[in-house]
């Protein structure tokens, strides 16, 4: 059972063999106990123990349907993958759920996050050098000290803020991808097994149930929805046309015209305001999209589908 991962290169090769022989030997074992019960119940003459026998009949044709809703399931969770993969990895080698959600979750974080926190670290020394002059008007004893750019000052403090927030939110990427690790190595390999053996004996059947929810719910939609989140952000990403923040904030004929803005952060000439601030903060967005928001939905989604699915197998099909 611990070649129960879901390998995208050759799918049907996969169920072919590594499943085929996972289904035999579980199926054979399941037979084994019947044939052992009936001829038990036949020698000691024991009317509950044939009883028990036809129960476990049936539970061996339920058994039948759930190796094919799992391994049917893992079969459709690759498949998918690869379809949806074609959109970022176009003509690349095809990819499971796992590798597409450790090669998005790195996209953001090096692609996105971090050109924005170079950026505003750029800004900032930048920010603090010409932040620090001052120009002095009258004698040393009466005169009068000014900041020579004082816009400066200001713009340090919002891009000091922008760095205090993305740190706990590029954290929660290496998070995210830590815990796809995890599953990968854990819960297919070994919770899908021991929910499959948990099956197989009476008094454990609805935490049988469980795990396979669970195994199949972490193992399989779980990743995928990183793989549904790859192909929304990416593709708001290919349709961002970066349009000036400034252009739109010295526009008359817009909605966001604010001159006295523009000529505050711009007054100096020493930096492009769309290029060192407004772009890293738009990006900023992504970042906080998918260290916030997608990982919520994600286990709302999963643990929606462990219940429902551990109902039904519990009270369906127990």
């Amino acid at each position: 059972m611990y070649l129960l991962v879901p390998y995208c290169a050759d799918p049907a090769s996969f169920v072919q063999d590594t499943i085929g022989t996972i289904v035999a030997v579980s199926l054979a074992f399941m037979v084994v106990l019947i044939a052992l019960f009936w001829m038990a119940a036949a020698l000691f003459r024991k009317p509950e123990y044939e009883s028990f026998a036809s129960v476990e009949m049936h539970q061996l044709a339920v058994s039948v349907l759930l190796f094919a809703f799992i391994f049917g399931g893992v079969y459709l969770s690759c498949w998918a993958s690869v379809r949806a993969d074609e959109f970022a990895n176009p003509g690349g080698p095809p990819r499971d759920t796992f590798e597409v959600s450790r090669d998005y979750l790195n996209f953001i974080s090096g692609s996105v996050a971090l050109p924005a926190v170079i950026s505003f670290e750029g800004l900032k020394l930048w920010s603090q050098y010409w932040g620090a002059w001052t120009m002095r008007w009258g004698a040393s004893v009466w005169g009068t000290i000014l900041p020579g750019f004082p816009s400066f000052v200001v713009i340090e403090r919002v891009v000091d803020f922008l760095l205090l927030l993305i740190s706990p939110f590029t954290a929660s990427l290496l998070v995210q991808m830590a815990i796809l690790e995890v599953i990968r190595g854990a819960v297919l390999p070994f919770v899908l097994p021991a929910g499959i053996v948990l099956r197989i004996f009476p008094p454990t059947r609805d935490a049988g149930a469980f795990l396979i929810a669970a195994s199949l719910g972490f193992g399989i939609i779980y990743p995928y929805t990183y793989v549904i989140h790859d192909h929304v952000v990416r593709g708001m990403l290919a349709g961002d046309r970066g349009l000036s923040v400034v252009g739109k904030l010295n526009d008359p004929a817009g909605p966001m015209y604010f001159p006295g803005v523009v000529r505050n952060i711009t007054l100096s000439g020493l930096f492009d305001a769309d290029v060192m601030l407004f772009n890293p903060m738009r990006m900023l967005s992504y970042l906080l999209l998918q260290a916030l928001f997608l990982p919520a939905l994600s286990i709302t989604v999963t643990i929606a589908f462990i219940k429902s699915t551990a109902r039904f197998i519990s009270q369906k099909l127990g």
